[in-house]
């Protein structure tokens, strides 16, 4: 068993222990809203971008969300004061399709399913991971899928996404995930 198929492992393990310990307040992020932000956190572990997807060496990788705070605060903190390999991470909200900017990972929350075409439009052909939440979201051309299945958070990826934004995904993450298939 390689390296980083271990630290994904116990990376996975770890996080879901925290969120799922953490108590939940009425005005904080639900238990469902942390693991997702970790699950996201975890995909910059196992995700490779180009060279080109940053401006420098030490540029940090971005990780967006378009539209509303669906994950209440839980993906700044699931970010805060980490790193992918030796970039720190940073977090933006942008509020509409209009305002997004630069990043590497973009959360797609299920308000944003009437956008997903003119979203997919204009990020095409960009190293963009883009995680989504809903059924719309893998046949508009998204990369990522969360999903809850029997209770539990599972993901489902995009093979074909991938090639097309030029990422790589390790080994071990595309042995978890359920592949996606066009139809």
């Amino acid at each position: 068993m390689s390296r980083r198929t271990r630290q994904f492992g116990w990376t996975m393990a770890v996080g879901l222990l925290l969120t799922l310990s953490v108590p939940c307040r009425a005005d904080g992020p639900s238990k469902e809203q942390l693991v997702k932000a970790a699950f996201i956190y975890n995909f910059t572990q196992f995700v490779d971008w180009p060279p080109e997807a940053f401006d420098k060496d030490d540029s940090p990788l971005i990780v967006a969300m378009i539209g509303d705070d669906s994950l209440a605060g839980a993906l700044d903190k699931a970010m805060e004061n980490k790193t992918a390999g030796t970039r720190p991470i940073v977090v933006k909200h942008f509020a509409t399709l209009d305002d997004l900017g630069p990043c590497h990972l973009l959360f797609v929350p299920s308000s944003q399913d009437s956008n997903l075409a003119a979203l997919f439009d204009k990020i095409k052909g960009k190293p963009i991971l883009t995680v989504g939440e809903s059924d719309a979201f893998m046949p508009a051309g998204g990369t990522m899928h969360l999903f809850l299945e029997d209770g539990k958070m599972r993901f489902e990826v995009s093979s074909d996404a991938f090639d097309a934004n030029k990422l790589h995904p390790s080994a071990k993450l595309m042995s978890l995930a359920r592949i996606f298939k066009k139809n």
